[in-house]
């Protein structure tokens, strides 16, 4: 009923196992790796105050790079200050986050 089978080379069947834990290891140590090592510095970013007639594409404007994504950088620092619509109010502090 069962089919017999048997081990004609121990070294080939030995390096058969030997490869299948590898395989198997290499698996699950790739699986339960974290997906991004943090760093050990803080975000870093620069504290202003809004000015009256300041919108949030006039201040990204002053701090982002020329290669900077604008849209991008506007939806950084609303995501930063909680800001959920373009509303920002003369005399609140925006953290803007440097590059």
């Amino acid at each position: 009923m069962f089919k017999r089978y048997r081990v004609e080379s121990k070294a080939r069947f030995s390096l058969f196992i030997i490869i299948s834990l590898l395989i198997i290891i290499g698996s699950i140590t790739m699986f339960f790796r974290p997906i991004y090592v943090a760093g050990s510095t803080e975000p870093e970013f620069d504290t202003i105050k809004v000015k009256h007639g300041d919108t949030l594409w006039s201040i990204a404007s002053i701090y982002a790079d020329e290669n900077t994504d604008m849209r991008m950088f506007i939806y950084d620092i609303s995501k930063l200050n909680g800001i959920t619509g373009n509303e920002i109010i003369p005399g609140q502090e925006l953290k803007i986050p440097l590059n």
